[in-house]
């Protein structure tokens, strides 16, 4: 297999990997150094993000902007699916410990090619199952870049010099058929659509008399209650679920973060989770609290 070199940084070697990628039959594009973007548009390129695995389309994009990461788009335009896992340093959350939870229950998953990120990410490509899977968050922690997505190429650097480097030469292998089930898309069954829209009824009947408070109460000690049970094997992913559920209330205006915060570590005594120490604990929840500012539960207060 070939080897994308990540021993010099020069810009000239931005061409020369960008092309190497090119040679193993995937598209790329120019991706500017502080961004997950591209520096071409589609409306003007004919391509998402401008994406290319012309040699001389290639050269001409890195001459131009030679400070450019190399963005490679994930998917069945290039066969691949990454599995992307944070770190405590970067992320602020553990991201390896979720994912063995999640290898606990579906399966180890086997080596393959590894990324570091200058943030200590780890990507793990894998080839793409010929089935559709989205990218999106697996767990927090933990997520999966597929059709539609893209990803950082070795050996990109970022603006402060630290780079994308490759950590071995490892084949890219097929996924296990168990995380095939778990990351394809599936269509949500008529049963699912029908209780989705039940249970939305309800929590607009709920909003509309007054009970969005109460419906946030009855959310905290449902979802205390179920992580305090949580067995070994799934104490982190569980903790990662419930305060990101929680912690979107908390930026909806119906929960206090203090008290959430208080009430999560107490259920991490219960499970036992607190034996892996309250820093990661903390992390974790730390973590779980700035990812939900993004994503508010909408339509309760």
């Amino acid at each position: 297999m070939l080897v994308i070199s990540s021993a010099s940084l020069a810009d000239k070697h931005n061409i020369e990997s960008a092309l190497a990628y090119a040679a193993m039959g995937w598209q790329v594009f120019p991706a500017p150094p502080d961004s997950k973007k591209s520096y071409k548009s589609q409306q003007r390129s004919g391509a998402k993000w401008g994406m290319t695995g012309d040699p001389v389309e290639i050269r001409a994009d890195f001459t131009r902007w030679p400070k450019a990461r190399i963005g490679i788009p994930t998917g069945a335009v290039n066969g691949i699916v990454v599995v992307e896992y944070d770190t405590i340093e970067g992320h602020g959350i553990d991201g390896l410990a979720v994912l063995r939870e999640l290898e606990a229950q579906h399966g180890p998953l086997p080596p393959t090619r590894q990324v570091i990120s200058p943030s200590g990410s780890v990507h793990n490509y894998f080839l793409h199952p010929g089935v559709k899977v989205l990218s999106k968050p697996i767990v927090p922690g933990v997520d999966c870049k597929a059709d539609g997505g893209m990803v950082i190429g070795a050996p990109s650097v970022n603006p402060d010099g630290r780079a994308y480097r490759l950590i071995n030469d490892v084949p890219i292998v097929a996924l296990p058929d168990a995380w095939i089930e778990l990351l394809k898309f599936k269509k949500p069954t008529i049963r699912e659509r029908a209780t989705a829209a039940v249970n939305a009824h309800r929590l607009a009947r709920t909003i509309q008399y007054g009970g969005g408070n109460a419906y946030a109460n009855a959310a905290l000690s449902n979802e205390i209650k179920s992580l305090s049970g949580v067995g070994v094997g799934a104490r982190n992913m569980a903790l990662n679920k419930s305060a990101f559920s929680l912690f979107q209330l908390v930026h909806a205006g119906l929960l206090k973060a203090d008290e959430v915060e208080r009430r999560l570590i107490d259920a991490c005594v219960a499970n036992g989770l607190i034996g892996d120490g309250l820093s990661s604990i903390s992390a974790t929840i730390r973590s779980a609290f700035n990812a939900a500012a993004a994503k508010p539960r909408r339509g309760l207060a």
